[in-house]
């Protein structure tokens, strides 16, 4: 079973390169949305793992399935080593995957336009329900990439996207940009939970 997400327990695990409330908003955000859409073992896939130390906080706060794909196994050993533009690699996420779909992709790798857009088209119809980018505050390409994805999806009904973002300990605001695939009315309880947990959450 999932543990509760407060400042102390997210703390107790050696954090990724992340903002504390950023990354923790963004764990509550998604937590509370597979909670009240009851997902249970929700998978997530990581594009860009760098030293690994997201996997344990997918795995003991959302009870999640990680699979993490990066083109070096130099920090960490990934669970799928290639390049995510290559087709061996997408094979070899659908032959994990099965017949289950992504719930949750977040988008970390090469940091340009270009790839994360091409990551975006690629891996992006394979989740069903969340999309989330990574340094659209702190990385110029992402940035873009994120307003114009957002500029192009302006008037779909059947998706809501948002950003979440901080500063803290020195760091400068990174930014977590945030697609979820539904409309805007069926969020409603995921958002009273978000906001109720984050409450709860304070130690």
């Amino acid at each position: 079973m999932a543990d509760v997400i407060t400042d102390s327990a997210v703390r107790s695990l050696k954090g990724p390169n992340q903002i504390f409330y950023e990354w923790k908003d963004y764990l509550l955000f998604v937590k509370s949305y597979f909670a009240i859409r009851g997902i249970l073992n929700p998978v997530v896939v990581e594009i860009g793992v760098q030293n690994g130390r997201q996997k344990p906080h997918y795995q003991k706060f959302l009870d999640a399935v990680h699979i993490g794909i990066d083109i070096s196994d130099k920090f960490c050993k990934p669970d799928i080593l290639g390049d995510s533009h290559a087709p061996e690699t997408m094979a070899r996420l659908k032959a994990m995957l099965a017949t289950r779909k992504i719930n949750l992709l977040f988008i970390d790798a090469c940091h340009t336009y270009e790839d994360a857009l091409s990551e975006y088209e690629s891996y992006g119809p394979l989740s069903k329900d969340i999309i989330a980018f990574h340094d659209i505050r702190h990385i110029l390409g992402i940035g873009k990439l994120w307003h114009d994805i957002n500029y192009k999806e302006r008037f779909n009904k059947n998706r809501v996207s948002f950003s979440i973002g901080g500063w803290g300990g020195g760091w400068c605001e990174l930014g977590i940009g945030v697609i979820v695939k539904h409309p805007r009315s069926e969020l409603n309880d995921v958002v009273e939970e978000f906001q109720r947990t984050r409450k709860e959450s304070l130690d």
